[in-house]
């Protein structure tokens, strides 16, 4: 519970110090970008390491698929309906199907269920939630706002991903023990 009570609380100090202008507007692309290339990928590294890789799993990491299509299929035709702009359907889909896994649900996990459910919602973050984001949830974007993307500019988004890499060598150095 401590996690959510420091998640509310940072929430409430980023209000204050934009409100009185004590950062810089931009001052979240610093942060995310330190989290997303530098905390992250060093969480992944720690945590999934000790993962038991079992096909269970697979059911949890297919989860943000099955809510993404869940999302697409009942807002599609809401939007329709409601005759949306093609990119406010576009946004619901996704802001509907996809949460925001990385920072503010493995906080929320690590409060709920211990630290040991960490490198399960590491890996439904990465597998699952990125992997649909970055490929149906790309191509649904763009769909609907009338753009195109390349798969290889997909590919090279999805290769080049910090915590991804950090994913996989720590499914690779699972076996290697690390030193304390």
């Amino acid at each position: 519970m401590d996690n959510i009570i420091m998640l509310f609380a940072c929430l409430a100090i980023r209000m204050g110090l934009r409100r009185f202008k004590r950062v810089p507007e931009d001052a979240h692309t610093s942060i995310n970008a330190f989290i997303i290339q530098i905390s992250l990928p060093a969480l992944t590294l720690l945590q999934v390491h000790a993962v038991s890789l079992d096909p269970s799993l697979l059911y949890a990491v297919l989860m943000p698929c099955l809510l993404f299509a869940a999302s697409a299929l009942l807002f599609w035709p809401v939007g329709n309906a409601l005759k949306l702009p093609r990119t406010a359907t576009g946004a619901l889909i996704v802001v509907g199907g996809l949460g925001n896994t990385s920072f503010i649900g493995l906080p929320m996990i690590e409060s709920f269920y211990g630290p040991s459910k960490m490198p399960i919602g590491i890996m439904i973050d990465q597998l699952g939630t990125y992997m649909v984001l970055s490929t149906v949830g790309i191509l649904l974007i763009c769909f609907f706002a009338g753009e195109t993307i390349s798969r290889r500019e997909i590919a090279r988004r999805i290769a080049t991903f910090p915590p991804l890499i950090a994913l996989i060598i720590a499914i690779l150095l699972m076996p290697v023990t690390y030193p304390i």
